[in-house]
């Protein structure tokens, strides 16, 4: 498995709210996670890394139950290890926002993985989103928690228009702005020549599909390749926060670089 981070401040945000972290257990075992925090400059730059430390020490102090029991039912287990982790963030946040009244009201989107082999357990709070990238397209598996994805469920909006609608910003559920949260898992199958992106909306909101495929299958190594997502995010806008962390699960790319040698 290897993987790289890129995070960028954009062209108009004059502070980077946006969160992440990188932890791997075994050359086959690693953890990731993206936050994109809101509620002023301090609020969401703190609210972000409260949530993002928050859940690196719940998910260090649990996952090694799993690692540990190989008879325990993992596709039971790992779902409620980070619904639990999300809840330990939501909580601390949360309580942060009640001592510090400078701090009111801040909150954070949150967006996580557990790769454990070829699965891989996705966990999520807002729009900040996960997607799949096989050799032939790409596929967003978290769903977003706001408005305009309400909208298109409700069958007022397609997808096209979702993605077009000056509402776009505007989240449903979020990390820290109340004592609990609900947040969604997915479990997930994964192959070898597949790639896993994690990303805050400042890369998603200016990047379509078809671009973030073209980068992430075009030359050089995984590094780069989340050099020039972020790049090209700028490129179109930068009209927020740019967070990118790029995994490729399963041996190495074909192009055989690996970013760590």
């Amino acid at each position: 498995m290897i993987f790289a981070a890129k995070t960028d401040m954009g062209r108009v945000r004059s502070s980077n709210q946006d969160a992440h972290f990188m932890m791997e257990f075994s050359p086959d075992t690693a953890f990731f996670l993206v936050c994109d925090g809101m509620g002023g400059a301090n609020g969401g730059e703190e609210a972000s890394r409260i949530a993002c430390d928050s859940a690196r020490i719940s998910i260090e102090e649990d996952i090694h139950v799993v690692l540990d029991d190989p008879t325990l039912d993992r596709t039971k287990y790992m779902p409620k290890i980070l619904s639990y982790a999300v809840q330990s963030a939501n909580l601390a946040v949360y309580d942060k926002s009640l001592e510090d009244r400078t701090l009111s009201g801040m909150g954070t989107t949150l967006v996580g993985a557990v790769v454990l082999g070829d699965s891989m357990y996705v966990v999520n709070v807002g729009d900040s989103r996960l997607y799949l990238i096989t050799e032939t397209e790409v596929i967003q598996v978290t769903r977003d928690h706001s408005y305009v994805q309400y909208l298109v469920d409700m069958g007022v909006l397609t997808e096209n228009q979702a993605e077009n609608s000056p509402r776009k910003n505007i989240i449903t559920k979020a990390i820290g702005t109340d004592d609990t949260v609900d947040p969604d898992t997915f479990n997930v199958t994964l192959s070898e020549g597949q790639y896993v992106l994690l990303c805050s909306d400042g890369l998603s909101k200016e990047l379509d599909k078809s671009e973030i495929f073209r980068i992430v299958h075009g030359d050089g190594s995984i590094e780069e390749k989340a050099d020039a997502l972020v790049a090209r995010a700028n490129e179109l806008g930068g009209n927020d926060n740019i967070t990118v962390v790029l995994v490729y699960p399963i041996g190495n790319p074909a192009d055989g670089i690996n970013d760590e040698e």
